[in-house]
């Protein structure tokens, strides 16, 4: 897994999903910016129905370094449409704000968070195993 600082050299965000019921009972989710750096208005991130995204102002926004490793690819077919699935792994120093309901944007694409580790258990890495949507 080799947690050395400096091959982390990929700049990531990682956002935070909150879902909020209205009146009518319809969901909505947003992702937000997680805590770690200072945040403004313009560090959020909105998903429409049909998962694309709009950033705020500043795509070079970023809230930390990684190692981001491609680590499986393969193809699916659902509902009579062939769609890739990308696996990556990703290491970024300690952080307690990454969850499975993470999403990470990486060079302006987007991946769920699928697991996460402490490899050494001494809190100073994480192995985040990345899943790419829409791939």
């Amino acid at each position: 897994m080799g947690g050395s600082v400096g091959k982390m050299r990929e700049r990531v965000a990682v956002y935070a999903q909150t879902q909020i019921v209205n009146a009518a009972g319809e969901i909505t989710t947003t992702w937000d910016k997680s805590a770690g750096l200072i945040w403004s208005a313009n560090n959020q991130v909105s998903w429409g129905e049909d998962r694309q995204f709009t950033w705020g102002t500043d795509n070079a926004d970023f809230d930390a370094w990684a190692r981001v490793e491609p680590v499986s690819a393969s193809s699916l077919v659902l509902a009579n449409r062939d769609d890739a699935q990308r696996l990556y792994n990703m290491t970024i120093r300690y952080r307690t704000d990454i969850t499975t309901n993470s999403q990470v944007i990486w060079r302006g694409r987007k991946f769920d968070v699928e697991g996460i580790m402490d490899p050494t258990e001494q809190r100073q890495f994480l192995s985040v195993r990345l899943r790419e949507i829409n791939a």
